[in-house]
């Protein structure tokens, strides 16, 4: 092999992607996947089967590569700390990954002076203190700015909803009182406007990109549609790309991170906020109508950053939507794709190869169109009858709302 291999730890779908989006660059793309996971082994030939957590498979799979990044963050890391003092070149580091636990992104970003909703963190096991809790829960709910109720969050291991719990003062307390798992993290539960996210890229070099600002629609904490663009004011859209790049240099990120963010306040009165929901070290869920709706994928992207090769155009359709397809327990949604294509046509199909279960993501649509409405409106009615539900067939080739 004479181009550079890149191998990723994990095989699901965003290692599928990234696989994708190397081949027509010359990257080797080799996949250390463990024996339960599904997506990248359908398209990537040079799959390596082996528990993530073992050590002697990672250092082996890590010395046959050139450079180390990830399809999800819940890899060992005091083993990868060791591969990094072996000269092992992980991008992203261990230090940028450790901010995917949540308490210390909360902490870290607080320091920093990036916007974050107020915060309480709790140790774990069994020093966890409801009383504590308990009166923080309280403070909120005299002030009169949030709902009463709180968002408890566990720092490590919690992803599409799971591990995210709304409780009222009552339910906190008891719910504290029996945890013994990881660090805690209790915010208030906020009145959002709107939830955003930036997508930022960046190379060792130190060359900064962003994508245009999008919206992201979640359904019981599980993101559900991408909005491109965001339906925001200059003003707030200058404040998100800044805040983006400013985590991006924070936790030294190299590749894409994907920046989630809150909108709270009202507009008319110019109290609206911007806050810091989570970040994802790599690339993200947010970002994958990029592949279609933008000069440069945040897959290609993430392979051009952490080779320190120069970063690509980002700029990209008018008007774009995603729809996350999710199973059911029993459809299988690639017996339906004539159906969905049938439904609109120009629709981008991506299926990940997962089996159907019930609240899982098995693939997305995105659809580009003249207007927001049209490319969301066709890419739900595409997700839904690639779920199993949807507009019959001879109802929806009478159609052309968002067709692109």
């Amino acid at each position: 092999m004479t181009g550079p291999v890149v191998g990723i730890v994990g095989g699901g779908q965003l290692a599928r992607m990234l696989a994708e989006a190397a081949t027509p660059l010359g990257i080797h793309v080799r996949v250390l996947a463990a024996p339960s996971d599904e997506g990248a082994s359908e398209v990537v030939p040079d799959v390596v089967v082996a528990d993530p957590d073992d050590a002697d498979a990672l250092r082996a799979f890590a010395r046959s590569v050139d450079v180390v990044t990830f399809d999800h963050e819940n890899v060992d890391h005091d083993l990868l700390r060791e591969l990094e003092g072996d000269g092992v070149v992980l991008r992203p580091s261990v230090a940028t990954l450790e901010h995917s636990d949540k308490a210390h992104q909360r902490r870290r970003f607080s320091a920093a002076g990036i916007p974050v909703p107020d915060f309480l963190v709790l140790p774990g096991g069994s020093d966890v203190d409801a009383d504590a809790a308990a009166a923080f829960a309280a403070r909120h709910r005299d002030s009169g700015a949030t709902s009463g109720d709180v968002v408890v969050k566990a720092s490590r291991g919690g992803y599409d909803g799971r591990g995210v719990w709304i409780l009222g003062e009552e339910q906190l307390r008891q719910f504290v009182d029996s945890w013994s798992g990881a660090p805690l993290v209790i915010e208030p539960l906020l009145r959002l406007r709107s939830e955003l996210a930036v997508l930022v890229a960046r190379r060792p070099s130190g060359e900064v990109v962003t994508w245009p600002v999008l919206e992201t629609i979640q359904v019981d904490g599980m993101c559900n549609e991408v909005l491109l663009p965001a339906p925001i004011g200059e003003a707030l859209r200058a404040r998100a790309h800044a805040i983006g790049v400013q985590v991006a240099e924070e936790v030294e990120a190299c590749g894409v991170v994907a920046v989630e963010l809150f909108v709270v306040g009202a507009e008319a009165d110019g109290a609206e906020q911007i806050l810091v929901n989570e970040i994802a070290p790599r690339v993200h869920n947010s970002g994958h109508l990029t592949i279609e709706a933008n000069a440069t994928s945040q897959f290609e992207q993430h392979l051009r950053a952490i080779l320190d090769w120069p970063l690509g155009p980002t700029d990209g359709a008018s008007a774009a939507a995603m729809a996350n397809v999710v199973g059911n327990g029993s459809d299988e949604p690639r017996s339906r794709q004539a159906e969905a294509l049938a439904a609109v046509p120009g629709a981008h199909l991506h299926l990940y190869g997962k089996s159907p279960r019930a609240e899982r993501k098995v693939g997305h649509v995105t659809v580009l169109a003249a207007d927001v409405a049209a490319a969301r409106r066709g890419a739900a009615l595409v997700a839904d009858v690639l779920a199993g539900g949807g507009t019959p067939i001879e109802e929806a080739a009478t159609s052309t709302e968002g067709r692109s």
